[in-house]
């Protein structure tokens, strides 16, 4: 008999997130950030599931509504000659939430935010998706030490910077 894995808190809540994603995605709202945030302040009171939007997980969808265009750009970059519209509904919710861990959470290891969304993908995508879905995240990862993919957090920082050589 196979051993059931424990599910981190943290997994569950990425888990969620994808599902908000998702649901954003089939409702043909996927890309639009107004939409995303008010999707993810309902889900933490009115929810189909059995508790409230987890926090982790509507930090996770809100930061990816600030950072919509730059996720979808590192996708569709590095996804030859696959457009977002061709993808999965699924399999772009999870990699919006990897993109999103590895280009603008420093707290979370871009090793680690592959991993779980591995581990996502098997749970809930087709046989393939996890070929897919590794080789996109993996180039996601290089590129970002490459500069390839600007950061949204530096290109905030960098703005910080310029208002604040402004002030001076």
């Amino acid at each position: 008999m196979a051993k059931r894995q424990r599910l981190t808190a943290r997994t569950r809540a990425r888990s969620r997130a994808v599902d908000t994603l998702f649901e954003a995605e089939v409702r043909g709202f996927g890309s639009d950030p107004e939409s995303l945030r008010g999707l993810a302040n309902k889900r933490r009171e009115i929810t189909t599931q059995q508790t409230p939007l987890p926090d982790y997980a509507f930090t996770i969808v809100t930061g990816v509504a600030d950072a919509i265009d730059v996720i979808d750009d590192a996708i569709a970059t590095h996804s030859h000659r696959w457009s977002l519209d061709r993808m999965a509904r699924t399999d772009l919710a999870i990699m919006r939430v990897a993109t999103w861990e590895i280009l603008c959470n420093d707290d979370v290891p871009d090793t680690v935010a592959i991993n779980e969304a591995l581990t996502i993908t098997r749970a809930i995508s087709t046989a393939k998706s996890p070929g897919f879905v590794n080789a996109i995240l993996d180039a996601i990862r290089r590129s970002k030490y490459t500069e390839d993919v600007a950061s949204p957090a530096s290109t905030a920082h960098e703005a910080d910077d310029a208002d604040t050589d402004a002030v001076s």
